[in-house]
């Protein structure tokens, strides 16, 4: 794929998780990357296509990671491979880029908004299927349902990540330690 397309997109994920979708124009963008507004609009001619190229990218690389995950025999190691894919975030006091894209989800057009659902959706079936091995496996206890144990998961995640912003204080290692232990059978 093209070289500017993917540049665009990488600084494009920095900002959203940074500002969140409706936080920064394609003048940032352009100012970033030293490239003229209109190089950006001949590779997304809408920011909503900018959204739905970014959300295509990001269940991609969910996709790659489930894959990556299901090697590992046992589901606390593919829970932790889970948390993995954050700590960059967190080292950043950055937003997760899926979160950041659902904050602005009423402000976005109809197709942006299905896409975003999308890739929140397949993050969750990821985090489910990963808990509902566990349970099966033993290793895992919970009363809830995998699915409605990984919104809980999902949700403390990621409001760690957001807390972690204010200051860095260890919260979202402390909270993905805690969601182990939580689970444990």
């Amino acid at each position: 794929m093209n070289t500017t397309y993917n540049t665009i997109l990488h600084h494009a994920n920095e900002l959203i998780q940074l500002k969140g979708f409706n936080g920064f124009s394609y003048a940032d963008l352009s100012k970033t990357l030293g490239i003229t507004k209109a190089s950006i609009h001949h590779h997304f001619p809408a920011k909503a296509d900018l959204g739905i190229a970014y959300c295509q990218q990001k269940c991609d690389a969910l996709a790659q990671l489930d894959s990556q995950l299901k090697t590992k025999k046992h589901a606390v190691d593919q829970l932790k491979g889970y948390f993995a894919i954050f700590e960059s975030c967190a080292e950043q006091q950055q937003m997760c880029g899926i979160y950041a894209m659902q904050t602005d989800l009423q402000l976005m057009t109809e197709p942006l908004q299905k896409h975003v659902n999308k890739l929140a959706g397949l993050e969750l079936q990821i985090l489910s299927r990963i808990l509902d091995q566990g349970t099966q496996a033993g290793e895992f206890a919970f009363k809830a349902t995998p699915y409605q144990q990984a919104v809980i998961i999902c949700c403390a995640v990621k409001g760690a990540l957001m807390l972690n912003r204010g200051q860095n204080h260890g919260l979202f290692k402390q909270t993905c330690d805690a969601s182990i232990d939580m689970l444990k059978a």
